[in-house]
């Protein structure tokens, strides 16, 4: 079906038989209405909840029923009044529902995907400052600040004590931090810096793609991976533990966490 969602200030029935006077091939039809405030933002809100099957402009290529279910969930019960003119009610609603349930879904595994991504982002922190930890600033300072100390020394033996330590103390600062810069920038470029840090973004890429979980039963507790896309193209989202062959829902399983 051809559908046109639009609003107007007007009644509806009137608007439609002005349209019929443009020229348009085929007359119009108010299939549903829906009286509500700010209608331009919901119009807006509606026409880009339906982008992936716009025609052209208001014009979108579906059944009145699926865009009248995406009015409702845009509207989000702000509605005043509403009236199905020849369109199926029961029908738009259990589209609306389908689609608030396909919404909760792809929110629950976006919410465990992120949780997987810091948990994976937490762990090789601990593992990288467990074996590469960072060396503090002040040994090279020290270190540096003695050196130039002695430098100035044997270059200028006639500068006091006090001016040589206040200079050895300010190059030395300079010299220590990219000195400590240059250490560091060679221990992230060592090989096991780097297979850490390709281990870590293997496991970031996994846990993009699928989602772990448990299996419900208290005796099995199975893990159990679920890849994500797979899981959300499911109908029901039913699955079967490998182990124990216990019915398995990972929607209810992600609420439930």
């Amino acid at each position: 079906d051809l559908i046109k969602v639009g609003h107007s200030t007007k009644d509806p029935e009137l608007r439609a038989r002005e349209l019929d006077n443009t020229g348009a091939p085929h007359s119009y039809i108010v299939e549903y209405e829906m009286l509500i405030e700010d209608p331009s933002r919901i119009e807006q809100e509606a026409h880009k909840a339906l982008s992936s099957v716009r025609e052209n402009k208001e014009w979108f290529r579906c059944s009145c029923e699926n865009a009248i279910a995406t009015i409702q969930r845009v509207a989000g019960g702000r509605a005043i009044n509403e009236s199905f003119k020849r369109a199926d009610r029961e029908r738009a609603e259990k589209i609306r529902k389908d689609q608030e349930k396909e919404e909760l879904h792809e929110k629950l595994v976006n919410q465990q995907i992120k949780k997987q991504e810091l948990a994976v982002q937490a762990e090789y922190k601990d593992i990288l400052a467990a074996q590469f930890t960072e060396n503090p600033f002040w040994p090279y300072w020290i270190a540096c600040s003695i050196g130039v100390f002695l430098l100035i020394g044997a270059v200028s033996p006639k500068t006091s004590d006090s001016a040589g330590a206040i200079a050895a103390g300010i190059f030395g600062a300079v010299i220590a931090f990219f000195t400590k810069e240059f250490h560091e920038s060679r221990r992230m470029k060592s090989s096991e810096y780097r297979a850490l840090e390709q281990q870590q973004e293997s496991k970031l890429r996994e846990a993009k793609t699928a989602i772990i979980l448990a299996c419900a039963s208290p005796s099995c507790q199975q893990r159990i991976r679920f890849d994500a896309d797979k899981l959300l193209s499911s109908s029901n989202g039913a699955w079967i533990c490998p182990k124990c062959k216990t019915g398995v829902n990972p929607f209810d399983c992600l609420m439930n966490q």
